[in-house]
């Protein structure tokens, strides 16, 4: 593969190239963009978060109401909630034929960026809906049980909102996420509703029968004062409430991209090799809409 000037086609890639390719991959991978992605060194290791005690503000009350100025609070430490993680490996195998390559000016640049685009595919589903306890040999089982995903994290941590089997629609299963969200998550300015792209679609059929709850301002999307973003492969039926920033995906420093000749084919060979996780922050301020009816 003739190279030029740029990011390096096969290899263990350089701290330079390897932000580059993680930079390329957020961009094409919609969830990274809601979630908080770090770039991380150790393969395990702990991401620091912080928290803080309420009520530490004192003020000064003028001088004719006789209080005077107010003791200051109690000096304390910021409280760590640090995330733990340990990051598993990702392999992806692909063949680049040849008129790919030549219609590209073989250039390692938008190669790269062609792979990050496959792989952003795969984090994109196994983000959300990784499983470690799926079974299977399919193409789909085998990505699922790598790790366990958003889905599947605030699921096993009940942070799951009940609804009856009277809630036919995705505008009563909204109602029921929302009410039965905390005032913490439903106050938090950050806190948006991730809806699978199916259910947007009912949404929208929702809307053009009349529904008033719903409303689009400035080309966006809102439901009860909360702007709903549609967001590739999550489940239908499982609406997420919530800050998505509450979950932390690490993803190793470390990138191998390997390019070989593979004349059978008439292309390359190309296989990536990278490290990921992900991880619930402690507290998260995220509600799901339980799997079944109650």
């Amino acid at each position: 593969m003739p190279m030029k000037e740029g990011l390096k086609p096969t290899g263990l890639l350089s701290p330079k190239s390897t932000d580059k390719f993680l930079d390329l991959v957020i961009l094409n991978t919609p969830i990274l963009q809601a979630v908080t992605p770090a770039k991380v060194s150790e393969a395990v290791a702990t991401y620091p978060t912080v928290a803080a005690a309420l009520y530490k503000t004192r003020g000064f009350t003028t001088a004719h109401s006789g209080a005077g100025r107010q003791g200051v609070a109690t000096l304390t430490n910021l409280t760590g909630t640090d995330v733990s993680y340990s990051l598993k490996e990702l392999v992806l195998a692909l063949v680049i034929q040849d008129s790919y390559v030549e219609d590209m000016d073989t250039d390692p640049e938008k190669i790269a960026e062609l792979i990050a685009k496959v792989y952003a595919k795969d984090l994109q589903y196994l983000i959300i809906n990784g499983d470690v306890t799926e079974t299977g040999t399919t193409d789909q089982l085998t990505v699922r049980k790598i790790l366990n995903g958003i889905v599947k994290q605030l699921t096993d941590n009940s942070l799951t909102c009940p609804w009856a089997a009277g809630d036919t629609t995705i505008i009563k299963k909204l109602g029921k996420l929302v009410a039965g969200a905390p005032d913490d998550v439903i106050a938090n300015p950050n806190t948006k509703i991730f809806l699978a792209p199916t259910d947007y679609t009912l949404l929208w059929d929702d809307v053009m029968t009349n529904n008033k709850t719903v409303a689009i301002r400035d080309g966006r999307v809102w439901f009860r004062g909360l702007e709903i973003i549609d967001q590739p492969l999550l489940p239908a039926n499982r609406p997420i409430v919530g800050d998505m920033t509450n979950f932390l995906v690490p993803m190793g420093r470390e990138i191998m991209i390997e390019a070989q000749r593979y004349p059978e084919a008439r292309g390359f060979k190309c296989v990536l090799s990278s490290r990921i996780d992900v991880n619930q922050y402690p507290n998260a301020n995220l509600r799901i809409l339980a799997a079944t009816a109650t």
